[in-house]
């Protein structure tokens, strides 16, 4: 069953695995989509299988972290689809650093794109939705990072854990004009950004690359990390009438790796 039939999805971040994931998600479920990432070596093979799916697809280039681009984002997806009912709000980076080596520039980089960025695109999209009358539904990718200590990553944890408090103040504050605002949490998923992270751990431990993945999938309840598409299916139901009444939750997807709210 479509659930998303002709509904307009403003997907960011729509260069990596979990981007990429949502599009094709959305796309199955019926959904028109507009895919943005500041890298567009994604959009010819992005293009091509949601067309094959018979579904409309605008690709752009731009930077969450710059208002002018926000605001594009928004102008092309209503000049281009008429309308906007579900944000995506998936860009995100990483930098993988011990507290002390972290600067100034790393910390803005980070917080720039992942808290900055992903506020000023929900306001926008909201905005636009608030404008249309008829509600909206927009995820938040936050991380189970958001949740727990990162000692290699602190900027990161505290950039999603923003997310996660944006989350449930914006499902406060929009909830009134019809928008439910969610997030979903990854755990360890198979992304590059999630490899380059275990590149990392294994260099620090001294092991492997091979033994640093059985290492961390050990540590999950079900035994397997996450492939993008379960991020996915959860983004999906999140943006579809089957949650229209919940708001304001912040869901991990991570195999119990993390068992707290």
């Amino acid at each position: 069953m479509e659930r998303l039939t002709n509904k307009v999805a403003l997907v960011t971040g729509a260069a990596g695995g979990i981007g990429q994931a949502m599009i094709e998600r959305l796309a199955q479920e019926g959904a028109r989509i507009v895919a943005v990432d500041i890298d567009t070596g994604f959009v010819a093979d992005t293009t091509a299988r949601v067309s094959a799916l018979g579904r409309q697809i605008e690709t752009l280039q731009a930077d969450v972290s710059q208002q002018a681009d926000i605001d594009r984002m928004i102008q092309h997806t209503v000049g281009t689809m008429g309308r906007l009912d579900i944000l995506m709000n998936n860009a995100g980076v990483i930098r993988f650093q011990e507290l002390l080596d972290i600067s100034a520039e790393d910390w803005d980089f980070v917080c720039n794109v992942n808290l900055k960025g992903a506020f000023f695109m929900l306001q926008a999209a909201a905005r636009q939705m608030i404008a249309q009358g008829d509600g909206g539904k927009i995820v938040n990718t936050a991380s189970v990072s958001g949740k727990r200590p990162e000692p290699m990553f602190v900027h990161y944890g505290v950039s999603k854990a923003g997310v996660i408090s944006m989350t449930k103040s914006a499902a406060e504050s929009l909830g009134s004009h019809g928008i439910n605002v969610n997030a979903v949490c990854p755990g360890s998923t198979v992304t590059n950004m999630h490899l380059t992270v275990t590149h990392a751990l294994a260099e620090r431990q001294g092991i492997s690359l091979d033994d640093m993945i059985a290492q961390r999938e050990a540590s999950i309840p079900t035994g397997r990390r996450n492939e993008p598409a379960d991020i996915a299916a959860m983004a999906a139901f999140l943006a579809s009438d089957d949650a229209k009444n919940i708001t304001g939750q912040a869901y991990n997807v991570d195999g119990g790796q993390v068992m707290i709210a």
